[in-house]
């Protein structure tokens, strides 16, 4: 019992350093950044866009094989998983050997889905060929589909020239515009189911008389980077690229989406990934502006007027903002203009956070829109009252104001690669020390582990050689 009584302490101390070991170990945004390799990267809100972390996210690279997420975006939006495909030369003529994964022959038929299983699961450039000529009509006028609902999407600084990812000068794109473009896919019927299966088998077709088996080569679904809440993901690769990902994931009522782009090593993408995601699903809380509050609101005198509104709200709003800070710490700011109507104000509220210090993420949180109507105008105490019968503020037209975008409306060409020289040199050095400072804490912490654990074997074994004194 002697003897039992030291280790069992032992235990329970151990247990106590491994708990404060994994608080301590909870990823920050000062780690985030220390940690993360790749080159450019993003990490979004699907439901509302919002931006919770950005590396270099307008920097023009390469995609590779990421790209056939518009591919496979433009199939379920144009076309049906049923419709048969027939083969063709045309299809199969521009792609190098080494990309042929199914392989498919000319003139077998093929239904949509299979295409897209393939284009999805192995990377099949001859499905990504099959699919663009039975959407566009031929190869390149699926292309021109291609860079049309980029720009729809606000993927201002992307040009496709390729249904597949592999090299060609001028196939460019960004994390922001990618995903913008996965924000829309992961909104699509049938996206995410073909994009998350692990195995796929096709059945013989005309020509190919046994059937065919796809397994999903991203680890992130069957290998040593398992990521639970995953629901879409897409692999790319090639020399010049080197690695990218693509990934959307899903934890209670919120869904996230991550690009990372040119990563050095194919575990790169993965531990990238996986930092990032957890970072915004564990570090990240909502607040909500419901719209009794936004229309809780004065507007107070203008010039020689003082109004008495009816204002109208037409949606309510909610962001994700770092769990150190509160719905305080956000600006909201009521923006006004003259309507159609004389008496009438057209109104954008915009909401910001200028927490820098907190995150990494784009100030600018989104906005809501509303109307107001003047019900009274006093120019002085000698001026009556307007007896003019006023509009019921709910039957207001919806202002239509342009569409917000939350990085740059367009941005000047960039050569690939290229990066900003004239960086603040004070940021830079503020981040280097904010990652030698964690560093530091974490060794502290180890150390201090280490220091109680060899306390605890000296106090056991001083306690046994005491014990067994007494007994004899």
């Amino acid at each position: 019992m002697a003897l039992r009584r030291p280790f069992s302490f032992i235990v329970v101390i151990l247990f106590l350093c491994s708990l404060a070991v994994t608080s301590a170990g909870a990823v920050s945004i000062t780690q985030v950044n220390r940690r993360l390799i790749s080159e450019s990267a993003i990490l979004i809100d699907a439901d509302t866009g919002q931006i919770l972390f950005e590396k270099d996210m307008h920097r023009v690279l390469r995609p590779a094989s990421i790209t056939k997420v518009m591919t496979a975006l433009l199939a379920l939006e144009n076309g049906e998983l049923s419709d048969t495909i027939t083969v063709s030369r045309a299809a199969l003529r521009p792609i190098p050997p080494d990309a042929y994964k199914v392989p498919f022959l000319i003139g077998e038929e093929i239904t949509l889905e299979q295409a897209m299983y393939a284009n999805a699961m192995v990377s099949a450039a001859d499905a990504s060929n099959c699919i663009a000529e039975y959407i566009g009509g031929t190869v390149d006028n699926f292309i021109e589909l291609m860079n049309e609902r980029a720009k729809e999407l606000g993927a201002l600084n992307t040009t496709f020239l390729n249904a597949h990812g592999m090299p060609d000068d001028g196939h460019l794109t960004t994390a922001y515009d990618m995903a913008q473009i996965a924000r829309a896919a992961v909104s699509t019927p049938g996206f995410n189911e073909i994009f998350s299966t692990h195995r796929y088998v096709m059945p013989p077709t005309n020509v190919q008389q046994t059937q065919r088996v796809f397994r999903n080569q991203n680890r992130m679904m069957t290998g040593a980077f398992v990521y639970e809440d995953l629901i879409a993901g897409k692999t790319g690769w090639t020399g010049i690229s080197q690695y990218t990902l693509f990934t959307a994931a899903r934890r209670d009522d919120r869904t996230l989406i991550c690009i990372v782009m040119r990563s050095p090593k194919i575990d790169d993408k993965y531990k990238d990934t996986t930092m990032l995601l957890d970072y915004g699903f564990d570090e990240f809380k909502r607040v909500d502006f419901p719209i009794e509050e936004l229309e809780n609101y004065s507007f107070g005198d203008t010039g020689d007027r003082e109004m008495n509104t009816e204002f109208v709200v037409y949606e309510a709003f909610s962001c994700l903002i770092p769990k150190s800070l509160s719905k305080d710490d956000i600006k909201v700011e009521y923006i006004t203009e003259d309507g159609d109507v004389e008496s009438e104000l057209l109104v954008r509220i915009v909401f910001t956070l200028d927490a820098p210090g907190y995150w990494q993420g784009v100030p600018e949180l989104g906005e809501v829109t509303g109307a107001a109507q003047i019900i009274k105008e006093v120019v002085d105490d000698d001026t009556p009252d307007s007896d003019e019968e006023l509009t019921d503020p709910e039957e207001f037209p919806r202002p239509e104001w342009p569409v917000v975008s939350v990085g740059p409306p367009e941005l000047p060409p960039v050569i690939e690669g290229q990066t900003d020289d004239n960086a603040n040199i004070y940021d830079q050095l503020y981040e280097l020390s904010s990652g030698w400072f964690a560093a530091i804490k974490d060794a502290v912490v180890v150390l201090v582990v280490l220091a109680i654990a060899i306390c605890c074997i000296i106090v056991s074994k001083r306690k046994l050689r005491f014990d067994r004194n007494r007994s004899k």
